[in-house]
């Protein structure tokens, strides 16, 4: 360096980069060259919705609640669920599975009345944020004999 002047050599000092064309993924090499039609690349930025809802029930103490709902979104979304606005965590209770690809599950083994309120299942992307609610009742054997 000279004089506050900053000198390189002329002749090249690094070696040639790579084209970034071998380090792509197949789902890359099609958005980076347009390959998707206007639907695919749609479909890549799809807020979540429910394909099917959660539904209100009525069981009677003792008996398996299944609550199902099927969603889809891209990306996929996080699914949460919830009872009187508190998260569920599984226990020897509850049980939280991904059923198939989108449908999901929340099964109550055995109800409790302690079990009754208002379940949400919410779900989230980075394109929004949707929910759907019920509302479970648990009776008592002896008002399930009155009823009958």
């Amino acid at each position: 360096m000279r004089g506050g002047a900053l000198s390189l050599p002329l002749e090249q000092t690094c070696s040639p980069v790579a084209s970034d064309e071998e380090f792509l993924s197949p789902m890359e090499e099609v958005v980076d060259f347009g390959m998707l039609n206007r639907n695919e690349r749609a479909r890549l930025k799809e807020p979540p919705i429910f394909q099917v809802a959660l539904g209100d029930q009525v069981v009677t103490e003792g008996e398996e609640v299944v609550m199902c709902v099927q969603v889809s979104g891209q990306p996929k979304p996080v699914v949460h669920w919830l009872k009187d606005r508190l998260n569920i965590r599984p226990d020897g209770q509850h049980e939280l599975h991904e059923v198939d690809n989108g449908k999901y599950k929340l099964r109550i083994k055995s109800a409790e009345k302690s079990d009754a309120g208002v379940y949400v299942c919410k779900i989230i992307n980075e394109y929004g944020t949707k929910q759907t609610e019920c509302r479970l009742e648990v009776k008592g054997e002896s008002e399930k004999e009155r009823q009958t």
